[in-house]
């Protein structure tokens, strides 16, 4: 992934375990405005308590030659399509959110950088006040999809119906469920 923003932007960030950047996304009433952020450090130290008031996202970052810009501190910052379309989907009109994705929050050209936060993500992931799950963009009747699991857990039915199980299928074949920690997570 390429980033007009340079390395020089990121402050620096500690070694110590626990010390993380979050993304500031900004609100905005036009849903076609750029999306301009905000990147900030962060201690999980800050609260003894559970979680921390941050989300974390998890999604596949898609095709690296295929990017769109957002701003980061007012300098263009290139992310892979997939990942403009969450942060799209995620910014509020009237409020800040708060969130932790790998692309932005780590420095992607800091190896050293990179290495501590990945020995760091279980905790990132576990601390957040809630985890995003982005499959993409609505297709292949992936809203029927996800309302027939939803009413299935909730009701405990069975899925009879062929046209949602179809659907269910096309949805489990998503990239997402195909990523090694979604595996190991899912087989442990």
């Amino acid at each position: 992934m390429t980033c007009a923003m340079s390395h020089d932007h990121y402050s620096s960030l500690s070694l110590e375990p626990g010390d993380i950047r979050l993304l500031r996304v900004l609100p905005d009433k036009d849903e076609a405005a750029p999306i301009r952020c905000q990147l900030f450090n962060y201690s999980l130290h800050e609260s003894t308590k559970g979680t921390h008031l941050y989300e974390a996202l998890s999604y596949v970052w898609g095709n690296p030659k295929k990017v769109l810009p957002i701003f980061v501190a007012d300098h263009p910052f290139d992310v892979t399509e997939n990942l403009h379309a969450a942060l799209l989907r995620l910014r509020d009109r009237s409020f800040e959110r708060v969130i932790w994705v790998d692309a932005i929050c780590i420095n992607q050209e800091d190896n050293s950088e990179k290495e501590h936060q990945i020995l760091s993500m279980a905790k990132i992931y576990s601390q957040a006040n809630r985890v995003i799950v982005w499959l993409g963009e609505a297709e292949d009747n992936s809203d029927e999809a996800l309302k027939a699991l939803r009413a299935a857990g909730m009701n405990g039915n069975v899925l009879r119906n062929q046209a949602i199980q179809q659907a269910i299928l096309q949805l489990l074949q998503r990239p997402w469920f195909r990523r090694v920690w979604v595996r190991q997570q899912t087989f442990e």
